[in-house]
């Protein structure tokens, strides 16, 4: 006998139980109850210019961060080591303190846009790499707000010479699978902030394995349930996730290069 949608759907219902206790389990994890250590500490690679940073975030000094970066690519920093150094590790610190409401959703913002502003300021260098041959579409998830991790993982690929295409915040998973075809995408890059997102990333792998036009799409997810809880990238269907965006262009060429393509 063959599979009904009455017998589809009623899977598809019960599949999302484990997601609804896996994401409250995630939050139980992250509470802001929990004291955290500081994702941003001296002794760490760039760690005095991280500092330096997130103090200009928190003191509202936009043109001392700008400043700052630009000084340091100027004096040979690698534009890699300041995303991985300096930029992820004051958004995860920035995260930090809104979840232990030492600052407001309001200075989260005004801090993201900062760090936004500076990643803006380096793409005339980003976007100079030799080509690969390769495409990526990034995106945050469906009802994900939270974009700037998207958006790093999407130039870290541009630095390793594919074409990117960065779709944003919040993109209805239609869409994105439309994007994936007409761009002909190699990978397709999914992140989620928060765990009531699982859902929806479940939701956008299994519209990309129905669909056939992305029969060959690589689908990665990361972001911070992923981080949170090893292994879950393979109870949503994914091909696999990365802890950085630096990492995810390592598993995308690996799982390319297992599947000989």
């Amino acid at each position: 006998m063959g599979i009904t949608e009455r017998d589809r759907a009623a899977d598809d219902h019960l599949a999302e139980a484990p997601l609804r206790y896996i994401a409250a389990a995630i939050e139980r994890l992250t509470a802001g109850h929990v004291e955290l250590p500081s994702f941003v500490r001296p002794e760490a690679p760039l760690g005095v210019l991280a500092c330096d940073y997130l103090d200009a975030l928190l003191g509202g000094d936009r043109a001392r961060a700008l400043r700052l970066i630009r000084e340091a690519v100027e004096a040979g920093t690698p534009v890699k080591d300041i995303y991985a150094h300096v930029f992820q590790p004051c958004q995860y610190e920035i995260g930090r303190l809104w979840q232990t409401h030492q600052i407001s959703i309001a200075e989260e913002h005004y801090c993201t846009a900062i760090t936004q502003t500076s990643v803006s300021q380096l793409y005339p260098l980003i976007f100079n790499a030799d080509r690969a041959g390769r495409r990526l579409v990034a995106t945050s998830v469906e009802g994900n707000l939270h974009e700037l991790g998207a958006r790093f993982v999407a130039d870290f690929f541009e630095m390793a010479g594919w074409d990117t295409f960065y779709l944003g915040a919040s993109t209805p998973t239609q869409d994105v699978i439309d994007e994936v075809s007409r761009r002909r995408a190699d990978v397709l890059a999914v992140s989620a902030t928060l765990g009531e997102q699982l859902p929806c990333v479940r939701a956008l792998i299994a519209a990309a394995r129905d669909d056939g036009r992305c029969s060959d799409v690589v689908l990665l997810v990361g972001g911070r349930p992923f981080r949170v809880v090893r292994g879950l990238w393979r109870q949503l269907g994914a091909d696999g996730s990365a802890p950085s965006a630096e990492g995810a262009v390592r598993v995308a060429q690996g799982l390319l290069a297992a599947r000989g393509a």
